[in-house]
């Protein structure tokens, strides 16, 4: 009994001795799990990116937000940028805006950051040029506006001088026709106690269209008077059929 006990044990000394890798059809299944594994994480980082990346951009708007508030209220109006009395309003290439716009937030101290007026997802301009941190006020050229200069992200002004029409308080900072002469744009004046309206659009941002989603179709993130940024579908931004006749007008009942 002695002697079969020890045959056995010498036999499978033996056999565990011999096999010192694994067999191809292991190596194979090794593989395939490695793959599957792969397949699963990839998608996943990358959604984890984008949304870091959103993150990132709506703090940011969030920062504007609060800085353009407390500008305005120092200042009595928000950071110039509009376009001045010879500009022609249907020619933004020819009669781009005056003013720093919403670099003069970090000129004057009201933002901490300068990268905070660059987006993450933003590759259209190369760090160190002046374009660089104009991701929040950039002209886009996707979006619907009634007049080409309405296709700046940021303006002080819309243009509407009239009191009585339903977006006059949807404008940053209230319009006026100073010369009299109705062929040239209204330009914003400062007004002592003029409030925006909640749904007054600061800026948006365009660069997570391809991110971010809303009924499986990509969104703006847009930053509004009442310090929310909202996501808005990108056909609502961009096509007057779906949205409003200008991206500047849209407002909370279009997000979402």
């Amino acid at each position: 009994m002695g002697a079969v006990r020890r045959d056995a044990h010498t036999t499978w000394t033996r056999l565990r001795g011999t096999r010192t890798g694994f067999t191809l059809i292991e190596l194979l299944v090794v593989i395939a799990i490695a793959v599957i594994l792969m397949g699963l994480l990839v998608p996943t980082g990358r959604a984890l990116r984008a949304g870091n990346r959103a993150m990132t951009c709506k703090s940011q708007l969030q920062q504007i937000g609060v800085a353009v508030k407390a500008y305005a209220l120092d200042e009595g109006g928000v950071p110039p940028f509009y376009i001045d009395q010879t500009g022609n309003p249907d020619d933004p290439a020819g009669s781009p805006p005056l003013g720093p716009g919403l670099m003069a937030l970090y000129d004057a101290g009201y933002l901490s950051r300068q990268q905070s007026l660059h987006c993450p997802v933003d590759n259209y301009t190369q760090p160190g040029s002046a374009e660089y941190f104009y991701s929040y006020q950039r002209y886009d050229s996707d979006v619907a506006a009634d007049v080409a200069l309405n296709k700046y992200s940021y303006l002080s002004t819309r243009g509407i001088s009239l009191d009585t029409d339903p977006f006059y308080r949807r404008q940053l900072q209230p319009a006026a026709d100073v010369d009299g002469d109705a062929s040239t744009p209204a330009v914003p004046v400062n007004m002592p106690g003029w409030r925006p309206g909640d749904q007054a659009v600061i800026t948006w941002c365009p660069f997570h269209v391809n991110e971010i989603e809303i009924q499986e179709e990509g969104a703006y993130q847009v930053l509004f008077w009442d310090g929310s940024v909202q996501r808005v579908r990108a056909s609502v931004m961009t096509d007057p059929a779906v949205g409003p006749d200008a991206a500047w007008k849209v407002g909370f009942t279009d997000a979402g």
